[in-house]
């Protein structure tokens, strides 16, 4: 199954829930969802269930596309702006790691590697 019909679909599954009245009343609930389906992708992780984790993963994605569905944003769309975003901060980052003499970010400290996409997203906002 081609990528944009499956955004299509989960497009057409929450356009039909709306349309009987099962829907989100707002976006607060939405959010706490999305949340919910981040610690079960958490608990399926920590259990080293790989099945789970990927149905988990699956809701949390879907979660997410019935984010974009309800504030009126186009999935696929949005995604493929991501994408692009992440793709110039990553190159950003990989130019300031190595400028400062770094082949790679390996055994790095997660606040090293944060450091470094924050001076990379700087970097990239102000190319804009």
């Amino acid at each position: 199954m081609e990528e944009h019909s499956l955004f299509e679909r989960v497009e057409k599954q929450e356009q039909v829930a709306k349309n009987f009245g099962f829907y989100w009343q707002n976006l607060s609930q939405l959010c706490q969802q999305i949340i919910s389906e981040c610690a079960e992708v958490q608990e399926a992780v920590d259990n080293e269930n790989p099945v789970h984790v990927v149905e988990e993963v699956g809701d949390l994605i879907h979660a997410t596309l019935s984010l974009s569905f309800f504030c009126g944003v186009n999935g696929y769309e949005a995604l493929s702006k991501s994408i692009e975003k992440f793709q110039k901060r990553y190159d950003a980052l990989v130019e300031l790691a190595q400028d400062e003499g770094n082949a790679n970010l390996h055994e790095q400290p997660f606040e090293v590697l944060m450091r470094y996409w924050q001076l990379a997203k700087k970097k990239t906002q102000s190319n804009v």
